[in-house]
């Protein structure tokens, strides 16, 4: 039997509106792009101590998806929430060398950690636009094959940590991805996971990503 790869997933947080609930939720098209690139996708619960998730199962990696602005920048109680339990799963990461997949949102948090810039943007939702790709980029081969990327994102990534390159931008400026190839972490504002049908050059990416 073919050995596959363990990917964590985090998930976003919604409030259920009829009655007081938080609730985790994923995109059920996560599924689909895991199961294309023979990942088991391993769901982290916002309100469990995922250090338990990695003591019993081996974790290949770790994908931050998208869903809920920044709480830095909307000062929402459930944004706040998942932010501090991100910085968490970021800093083990980190400690434990795992690689890490930043998605929208994920790309925003690790930013974040890294004291990035941020701006409010416009023309940034439901959108595709052309990237800007950087020759630093270990990813710049499958990156320069992206025509055009789909876009989500109220709020722009403007500076971020000089220890990180920025892969690729937009023509307006707004840092679409990004990388730490010493702490095996790739970062970008497009979701892969809502292309239909998936691109190739998308998948290498996370593929290379994850060995």
């Amino acid at each position: 039997m073919k050995k596959m790869k363990n990917i964590a997933i985090t998930q976003r947080l919604t409030k259920n509106k009829n009655y007081y609930e938080i609730r985790d939720a994923l995109d059920i098209r996560w599924a689909d792009l895991c199961k294309n690139l023979d990942y088991i996708p391993i769901l982290l619960p916002t309100n469990y101590d995922f250090v338990r998730y990695f003591e019993t199962i081996k974790i290949d990696g770790i994908i931050l998806s998208g869903g809920n602005d920044l709480g830095c920048l909307v000062n929402d109680d459930i944004s706040i929430k998942r932010d501090v339990f991100e910085k968490k799963l970021i800093e083990f990461a980190i400690q434990e060398n795992i690689p890490i997949l930043g998605v929208c949102r994920g790309m925003q948090i690790i930013a974040d950690y890294f004291n990035g810039e941020f701006k409010k943007v416009d023309g940034h939702v439901g959108v595709n636009h052309r990237i800007i790709i950087s020759e630093e980029s270990n990813f710049k081969e499958n990156l320069k094959k992206l025509d055009y990327v789909n876009s989500y994102h109220n709020y722009g990534i403007m500076k971020i940590s000089k220890n990180f390159i920025a892969s690729a931008r937009c023509e307006d400026g707004v840092i679409e991805a990004m990388e730490n190839n010493k702490l095996n972490i790739f970062c970008q504002m497009w979701h892969s996971e809502r292309q239909v049908p998936f691109k190739d050059n998308e998948l290498m990416i996370i593929k290379k990503l994850f060995g």
